[in-house]
């Protein structure tokens, strides 16, 4: 993984993070959570490692949601602002979902792929790369269709 350094913080700045290495999949989710946390079409979410999350600061709470049919995730957020900071499933805890609007500077990327697509807005028009209806099957699948995107060179 390339190393970078770009700040993060929360919506109230109490928390604050940097991003020390390049998402290892950066895509849409257009979920009804990520719809409602965002307040807008969908969230936007970058998969990294746990260790690219560095030099965390400030009052952060991680705490269960319970999805249907018995999945679940846990997150992590501001004890101040509630901002949703990054989050994980228990089938791949080594992997991070970043929100992505968190971060101070923008990495340059554009979003490759879009995950929960039966619940998006109709006049959304989707990133490009794969559409999955609902979460894929294979949790890495937004890793690897991000590692082999189309270069744009």
């Amino acid at each position: 993984m390339q190393k970078i350094s770009v700040p993060g913080r929360c919506r109230c700045g109490r928390v604050r993070f940097v991003l020390g290495e390049e998402p290892i999949a950066f895509y849409l989710c257009h979920c009804t959570d990520c719809q409602a946390e965002s307040g807008s079409a969908f969230g936007q979410s970058m998969a990294v490692r746990a260790e690219a999350i560095q030099s965390v600061e400030g009052p952060t709470r991680e705490h269960t949601i319970e999805h249907e049919g018995e999945r679940r995730s846990f997150v992590t957020h501001c004890t101040n602002c509630l901002t949703m900071l990054w989050g994980y499933g228990p089938e791949l805890p080594q992997i991070r979902g970043l929100n992505a609007g968190g971060l101070d500077a923008s990495l340059g990327l554009a979003p490759y792929g879009n995950m929960w697509t039966r619940s998006a807005q109709p006049w959304v028009r989707f990133a490009p790369g794969p559409c999955f209806e609902q979460q894929p099957d294979d949790r890495l699948a937004m890793v690897k269709a991000w590692a082999e995107r189309p270069n744009d060179d």
